[in-house]
């Protein structure tokens, strides 16, 4: 994916999750089978669905080859509206 991409809330990582999907040439049935999981909860990652768990998450991540890094904001301030 390049560089870093910043997430801040469940809509920008089904985003980063399907971009990262698409480069690949997946369908979503494609991500599920080398993530060990159903197609459905795949699509709901992608359409931000809120209740998916850090493992689950985790998982998807690595079957797309990608790692999960947390760092500090460049410019610390708290928006409710971005979460």
């Amino acid at each position: 994916m390049g560089r870093p991409k910043t997430v801040r809330n469940e809509n920008q990582l089904g985003a980063l999750i399907r971009t990262a999907r698409k480069k690949k040439g997946w369908r979503q049935v494609d991500l599920a089978r080398q993530a060990s999981m159903r197609q459905q909860l795949i699509s709901d990652l992608e359409n931000g669905a809120s209740s998916s768990r850090l493992d689950t998450i985790l998982k998807v991540l690595a079957a797309l080859d990608l790692d999960l890094s947390v760092t500090d904001r460049r410019t610390p301030s708290f928006d409710p509206s971005e979460y």
